[in-house]
């Protein structure tokens, strides 16, 4: 794989480079959520995901980059947080510095959710860079944290059909853009589910999770199930599409199923 120039970034790549994409998706998610089941959680709370989420994201990026050189790093948003990665520290701590302080607005219950999710995101990054070169799951830990950071401030009781579904959604969109990037990961001495995964397995297990969403009804299925069968259309024209192009379209496939829902609701 040829290694790319931090420099000739386009501005579409932009939020994927830059982590903001994983926060917009989230909160959008979030926002669809709360809409459907007529729980508000408030912009505060919109706010601290969206921080928290950019805020994880980041810090497993820098450290991932932290040990290695930008030669051996092949993709655009390792090589760009490489090439910067002291300022994106220096953003970073102010970010938590703001976060931390909107959070105080937080109602009990959100805070206490939000801190024991926070918690469970340093355990993720911790064991992530320690067992990432052996073999870590991370995908299915980003699909759980995820998942669960979009519900964390829902003010009743976690909605279990949701909740599957959506860390389904999510732990595809993590396989499919491994089995895209398997060269990065090898690069990057990465080894986790997405190198051992047969990627002829992805496009049928888009089609069961969109089947199994659909017809379960839960909350935002119609918006689940387009995410599901975008990311299998994607998967299957994976060898027509750039590396850098795939992932953001990949990213955009769930953010759309989100906008989908807040428009059906009139939002």
């Amino acid at each position: 794989m040829p290694q790319v120039n931090p420099d000739s970034i386009k501005y579409w790549q932009w939020p994927n480079v830059l982590g903001i994409d994983a926060a917009l998706i989230a909160v959008v998610w979030q926002i669809a959520l709360a809409h459907a089941l007529t729980m508000p959680v408030g912009l505060t709370a919109h706010l601290v995901l969206g921080l928290s989420v950019w805020l994880t994201y980041l810090a497993d990026r820098l450290f991932d980059v932290s040990t290695r050189k930008e030669a051996a790093l092949l993709s655009v948003r390792h090589r760009f947080s490489k090439r910067h990665a002291a300022f994106l520290w220096r953003v970073w701590f102010v970010v938590l510095a703001v976060n931390l302080l909107l959070a105080t607005q937080l109602t009990l219950l959100q805070l206490k959710h939000g801190a024991l999710l926070l918690a469970v995101c340093a355990l993720y990054t911790l064991l992530n860079q320690k067992l990432s070169r052996k073999f870590f799951p991370k995908e299915i830990c980003v699909a759980l944290i995820y998942a669960g950071g979009v519900m964390v401030f829902l003010p009743e009781a976690l909605h279990l059909g949701f909740f599957e579904s959506f860390a389904f959604l999510c732990l595809l969109n993590c396989l499919v853009i491994g089995a895209k990037e398997k060269a990065v990961d090898s690069e990057m001495r990465v080894h986790s589910i997405s190198r051992m995964m047969a990627e002829r397995w992805l496009i049928p297990l888009a089609c069961v999770g969109a089947a199994l969403t659909l017809g379960s009804g839960v909350e935002l299925s119609y918006g689940l199930t387009l995410s599901f069968g975008l990311l299998g259309l994607l998967h299957y024209l994976r060898t027509r599409i750039r590396v850098e192009t795939f992932r953001v379209l990949v990213d955009t496939a769930l953010l759309l199923g989100g906008v989908i829902c807040l428009l059906a609701n009139g939002m």
